[in-house]
């Protein structure tokens, strides 16, 4: 059981009310895509889904989706992110995680 923490440090630590989550995206291109074709689909996946969106993605083929300022992704966000993916002729496999603590991941909240 974690010790009793003031809202400040709730707040800096994002934990309880202050918590935020994302997911995990994994995904593979079909065989013979040149570099500029998975450039635009980057450029695309960017600029038509993920900043209007307000969110951040980090990684290549397997990455992590965040909000862009503090909150969390909603369930609705991760469906819209898998409808898109899915929708996508360059792409042959399409995994979305569930959500999960942005911030701190399995055993690392257990130390806090």
């Amino acid at each position: 059981m974690g010790l009793p923490r003031s809202r400040r440090l709730r707040k800096k630590l994002h934990r309880g009310e202050f918590k935020e989550l994302g997911f995990d995206v994994d995904f593979s291109f079909r065989e013979g895509l040149s570099e500029e074709e998975i450039d635009r689909f980057f450029d695309d996946l960017i600029g038509e889904l993920i900043v209007p969106a307000n969110l951040i993605y980090g990684g290549a083929t397997e990455g992590f989706v965040c909000r862009a300022t503090p909150g969390s992704v909603t369930e609705e966000e991760r469906a819209a992110v898998l409808k898109w993916l899915e929708a996508r002729p360059e792409l042959t496999r399409v995994e979305i995680g569930p959500l999960v603590d942005a911030w701190y991941s399995g055993t690392d909240s257990m130390l806090l």
